[in-house]
């Protein structure tokens, strides 16, 4: 199937770029001049290598069943907190360099998108209806922080996904804003249909969700 396909292309993917964060974190501890030249380099040579290399084993066949592609996507999820831990830290800019920061940010929102739409695949393709939302916030905005504690409460609890990018970050990323009309922070896009402004209660996120204790 294309999607187990493109789910493992990301999976792969992402693994790639957890061990490239902690490399560049081991790295800069040395306080070397020309790290940030050498990473620049190494960065952009390994992601061309592994992409012509993963290119390669797209092309091979998969048969895999729903359960297992709704495992693989977990993992990736789990995958992808793991990079957003990383990155959220008060010292991630300084550890990882100013350069290496925002670009692994942007990769890390871009992957979170990717996961993000193929939800929707494994939903549609495999009949389940796993919920799922998208949330934007800002830094440094007070009812943005509120939201993103609601969300845990709620994650903590249920079986949601929430994947969380920083409204107007990156020109790469105006397309799904502007393809829901997000224009402002906090904001949720919840089950692909239903957009939410302003911050929203756990009580209004949990009806429209539609989980139940």
């Amino acid at each position: 199937m294309i999607f187990l396909k493109k789910q493992l292309f990301l999976s792969t993917l992402l693994l790639l770029v957890i061990a490239f964060v902690i490399g560049i974190i081991v790295g800069n501890s040395f306080g070397n001049s020309e790290l940030t030249e050498a990473n620049r380099f190494i960065k952009q040579s390994e992601l061309t290598t592994e992409s012509y290399l993963l290119e390669q084993e797209l092309l091979k066949g998969f048969n895999q069943s729903c359960d297992i592609a709704q495992t693989r996507l977990a993992a990736l999820s789990s995958e992808l907190w793991q990079l957003g831990k990383i990155l959220g830290t008060d010292t991630a800019k300084q550890d990882l360099g100013e350069e290496n920061y925002h670009f692994l940010k942007l990769k890390y929102h871009l992957m979170q998108i990717k996961t993000y739409l193929l939800y929707y695949t494994l939903n549609k393709d495999c009949e389940l209806d796993t919920p799922v939302i998208i949330f934007y916030y800002k830094q440094n905005d007070a009812a943005s922080k509120e939201q993103g504690k609601i969300l845990d409460e709620l994650v903590e609890k249920y079986d949601i996904k929430v994947f969380a990018i920083e409204l107007d970050y990156s020109k790469e990323l105006k397309f799904i804003e502007m393809n829901y009309g997000i224009e402002r922070a906090p904001s949720l896009m919840i089950n692909y249909k239903t957009k939410k402004s302003g911050l929203t209660s756990y009580a209004d996120v949990k009806q429209i969700l539609g989980v139940t204790d």
